[in-house]
């Protein structure tokens, strides 16, 4: 029955909506059409009363026009009778043309066509009209006499537009033909013209004759002007209807529907038209249109709507009871299937139902509860201080409150319950207590302790602040560890207001100097909370940790640093100390080597030309003594060079430039340099390959060095009419074994792990062979640090066996015209010998100075100026300008880097090439001597052959003259 009743009620609800409807748009439409008429009636109104207007102000233009013309005319007659000449008519005319506003210009033809008067002119340019329209009409007297003639509009070349003319037929003295008077209409003024009556923006304005040629119109268009509409229908009716009117018309110019209102120009046989769009006439009648449009709309949705909502009220009206029912139901079952549960309080806050899943969540059930408040069985002194004073104020004062916690007291166990509810009011506004809901977070706390319980045991403060900022924890520890900070953490404050009290007691020994920076800077860390920053109080240096939260707090943790840090501190002492001894001892070698090479120097150089073949010749047991002399002094310098590479070495200023070095090439390049030493102490050096040896990557002038360094060995300690073998193999495809054999009294087995070890020479420092017992050494750390390795195999009484491991070089060959590392040629100095140039040497030392004279001595036509200070080497130089200059860096007042800018600023120096001779061969005085723009650098003790050769190429740079005249490079 209730459903019957619904569906009843529906139908009469939707047939009242649909008559109510219909009524609507009835009225609607009706009442639209009527407005829709009357605007139309009143645009045809409209555009005739603007046509009309519009033809007057045009025949008063005609009439100004007619009234220039019959001027014009008078002044021919005049001109014809009075004789005037050109001058005087093209005055008269200006005078005219100067009057009337119509006219760009007036004037005349004859009866030939041929223009004689212009008010543009004195002398008009030649014009014959003979075959326009105007003048034809005039001579033919199709055309009034006193009347004035539009013909079409024609192209002006001179204008560069269509222009309109008007003119009046002349007469002769007979009164016969004498040509016509006419004027060009300024487009100007029919424009004033037109927009002298009001208009819309889009209406079109066109002069017609009544045969329907267009003669001017606004907006202009140059392609209609001359264009005759005489075939069309609406053209016909305008000539043959009333003066005036209005009519309907499509696609007359740019195919918009329009109303054209007309009007005939009076006294004249023109017509005037003013069209107008539908879309603009009618804009506002639409726009209102679309308004009310609007209206009804929403009147007919506000129906359907009312409508709607009285059919779902009906409806709803017979299932609100059993929704009510279902949704206590629902809410019910989710009560009782929560883990938390749900209850309710009368107005003396007494427990009066509570949710059947209390009893599963907590273990008490909720007939437990019934009769008792909250506070008759729970334990406050175990909760938070304050806690239960604001949460009964909250109940006293009727307002909700959020996960309030508290210890109930049960009759199994105590359980930690957090509780939220709402106070209940009704209709009256009376209190009737409060429901809410309720949750066992007895775990969540047993965590939270055990958690505490380890943030307790950190051997370090623990700090938590909260996303306002604010100290929310600090461990037992804080204190313990920083003590420092027992009395400045203070919970609920923010770590600005700390820091400023920490500050204030001048806790903090960073903060000394500018505590207001210091404190701008650790706000800026604390902020980051990234990382860790280092704080120095009075007696500790603490660590400070910073972390962020999830939530936007800070965890902050404090360590005592400070024996970390006393160790670091001690540590970067002891390797400053190292760093300190290891300078001292590089000082040292400097010291030692320019104090050794200086007096070798002389020892050598002398011994060399004593050795040099000079008129005097030397007895042959002079000549053993110099040899002896040489080689002892060439002896002592090897054994410094060999403890300068040891020192740099050890140092790590060893820096090598490896490349791609071809294994034949560079043996065949040691053997070749040390078969001199070989020949003369009487032992063969066979060199044996295999084909196939890959190319190796090494430093060539290191792998020079140690080659030598083992063949020199091979050979020193090597019997009497002895061999050494050197040959090559490649092994485990990635490496190449370099080997150096020898028939010598071999290493004995209990001393084998010596043979690396510095200054060992494994007894043969008892015996007359010469060594210092650094060469293996250094040949180990070199090979090493090429990425190889060296080893030996010994037999005592058969000889030794010593190799090399190289890596296999992977990267592209050698060019076939590679030179080969090492090799050991000799170097000509043709140049040096031959002599004809001059040379400077500043040196302050006697011996070494009057050891290069001696040299000198010996060459040909070589003129050589010597110095023993800078300033007097500079004043030689700039006077003499010698082809080469030689010259010591250890001077006194000024060193050799000082005297080498000075010469390069001075332009009659610049280009002398300077080499650089001294005993500071240490290898970054080398590096930085070679990059302040020596020419050559050259090591102390003198070597007479590498002095000549780089004297030869300094001499190679200079402008030679050639036979043919004319200067060239010598080559």
């Amino acid at each position: 029955m209730p459903g019957r009743t619904t569906h009843q009620t529906t139908r009469q609800i939707l047939v009242a909506t649909v008559v109510g409807a219909a009524v609507l748009v009835s009225s609607f439409g009706l009442y639209q059409w009527q407005r829709y008429q009357e605007e139309l009636t009143q645009a045809e109104r409209s555009l005739r009363s603007t046509a009309s207007l519009l033809a007057e102000h045009t025949a008063r233009t005609f009439e100004v026009a007619k009234a220039v013309l019959r001027v014009v005319v008078n002044l021919h007659d005049e001109a014809a009778e009075q004789g005037y000449d050109r001058h005087t008519v093209h005055g008269f005319l200006k005078t005219v043309h100067g009057g009337s506003p119509v006219f760009k210009a007036i004037g005349w033809v004859d009866a030939t066509g041929n223009r004689t008067a212009s008010s543009l002119f004195a002398d008009p340019p030649p014009l014959n009209v003979a075959d326009q329209e105007q003048f034809r009409v005039h001579r033919d007297g199709t055309a009034a006499a006193d009347q004035v003639y539009v013909p079409a509009p024609v192209f002006s070349n001179l204008l560069n537009a269509k222009i309109l003319s008007v003119s009046m037929r002349l007469n002769d003295r007979g009164r016969g033909f004498g040509g016509i008077a006419g004027g060009v209409v300024d487009p100007d003024y029919f424009t004033g013209v037109f927009r002298g009556v009001e208009t819309r923006p889009s209406d079109v304005m066109t002069l017609f004759r009544r045969d329907g040629m267009i003669l001017a119109r606004q907006p202009t268009d140059d392609a209609l002007l001359g264009t005759s509409l005489a075939g069309r229908r609406f053209m016909t009716e305008i000539v043959a209807s009333a003066p005036t009117g209005a009519f309907h018309a499509w696609g007359l110019s740019d195919g918009a529907e329009r109303i054209i209102g007309y009007a005939t120009v009076p006294g004249s046989g023109f017509i005037v038209t003013v069209a107008s769009t539908y879309r603009e006439l009618f804009a506002e009648f639409w726009r209102s249109f679309a308004f009310a449009s609007g209206h009804l709309g929403l009147a007919l949705f506000a129906l359907v709507a009312g409508a709607w909502s009285l059919i779902r009220q009906t409806r709803r009206r017979d299932q609100l009871a059993a929704d009510l029912r279902r949704s206590e139901a629902r809410f019910r079952d989710l009560a009782e299937s929560s883990s938390d549960w749900f209850w309710e309080t009368d107005d003396q806050n007494r427990f009066i139902w509570l949710s059947a899943s209390v009893e599963q969540a907590s273990g008490v059930s909720p007939e437990w509860h019934y009769g008792k408040s909250r506070i008759d069985f729970s334990d406050q002194p175990q909760s938070v201080p304050g806690a239960w004073d604001n949460h009964l104020r909250c109940i006293e004062e009727r307002r909700p409150f959020q996960d309030f916690e508290y210890l109930r007291r049960g009759p199994n166990d105590d359980r930690w319950i957090r509780t939220s509810g709402v106070p209940v009011f009704d209709e009256t506004g009376r209190y009737r207590g409060y429901r809410g809901s309720g949750r066992d977070v007895t775990e969540l706390r047993r965590a939270e302790e055990r958690l505490r319980d380890a943030v307790e045991s950190i051997p370090g403060g623990f700090l938590m602040f909260n996303p306002d900022g604010r100290l929310a924890y600090v461990n037992a520890n804080s204190a313990k560890y920083v003590p420092e900070m027992a009395a400045m953490d203070r919970i609920g404050d923010t770590f600005e207001e700390i820091l400023r009290r920490t500050l204030a007691e001048r806790l903090i020994h960073d903060a000394h100097d500018d505590p207001e920076a210091w404190l701008a800077w650790r706000l800026e860390r604390h902020r980051a909370a990234n990382g860790s920053t280092l704080v120095h109080y009075e007696k500790r240096v603490v660590e400070v940790v910073e972390h962020p939260t999830r939530e936007g707090g800070v965890i902050v943790l404090r360590f005592d640093v400070t024996e970390r840090e006393r160790a670091q501190e001690a540590t970067l002492a002891a390797r400053e100390a190292a760093d300190n001894a290891n300078r001292a001892k590089s000082e040292f070698l400097a010291s030692m080597s320019h104090e050794l090479r200086t007096p070798l120097n002389a020892v050598i150089g002398f011994g060399q030309l004593l050795q040099m073949p000079r008129g005097n010749a030397l007895s042959q047991s002079q000549q053993e003594y110099c040899r002896h002399i040489v080689s002892s002094g060439q002896h002592l310098l090897a054994l410094v060079d060999d403890v300068l590479d040891l020192a740099g070495i050890e140092a790590g200023q060893l820096k090598l430039s490896t490349e791609r070095m071809a294994v034949a090439d560079t043996l065949s390049g040691a053997v070749e340099s040390i078969g001199a030493v070989a020949a003369k102490a009487g032992i063969a050096v066979e060199l044996s390959l295999e084909t196939t040896v890959s190319d190796v990557r090494a430093d060539s002038q290191r792998l020079r060095q140690v080659l030598l360094n083992l063949l020199s060995n091979a050979i020193k300690y090597n019997r009497p009419g002895g061999s050494v073998s050197v040959s090559a193999r490649e092994i485990e495809g990635t490496r190449v074994r370099i080997l150096v054999a020898d028939t010598g009294r071999g290493i004995p087995e209990d001393r084998a792990s010596e043979i690396f070890t510095p200054f060992q020479r494994l007894g043969a420092e008892f015996t007359t062979i010469e060594g210092t017992g650094i060469g293996l050494s250094v040949c180990k750390l070199l090979v090493e640090a090429m990425d190889g390795r060296i080893g030996f195999e010994s037999e005592p009484g058969r000889g030794s066996t010593f190799w090399i491991d190289l890596p296999v070089e992977t990267a592209a060959a050698l060019p076939e015209a590679a030179a080969s590392a090492g090799s050991g040629t000799t170097i000509n100095a043709p140049l040096a010998n031959a002599g004809g140039y001059s040379l400077l040497y500043v040196e302050d030392n006697p011996l070494n100075l009057r050891l290069v004279e001696y040299l000198v001595e010996t060459l040909p036509d070589v003129t050589m100026h010597s110095a023993a200070s800078g300033q007097v080497g500079l004043e030689l130089a700039r006077a003499h300008r010698p082809d080469v200059i030689v010259l010591d860096l250890n001077l006194p007042e000024m060193n050799g880097f000082e005297i080498l800018e000075q010469l390069r600023m001075h332009p009659d120096t610049k280009d002398i090439p300077v080499l650089a001779l001294t005993a500071s061969v240490m290898p970054n005085e080398v590096n930085d001597g070679l990059a302040a723009g020596f020419f050559r650098y050259l090591g102390k003790p003198i070597n007479f052959d590498q002095f000549l050769a780089a004297i030869d190429a300094a001499l190679r740079t200079r402008p030679v003259k050639p036979p043919e005249g004319g200067y060239q490079a010598a080559s």
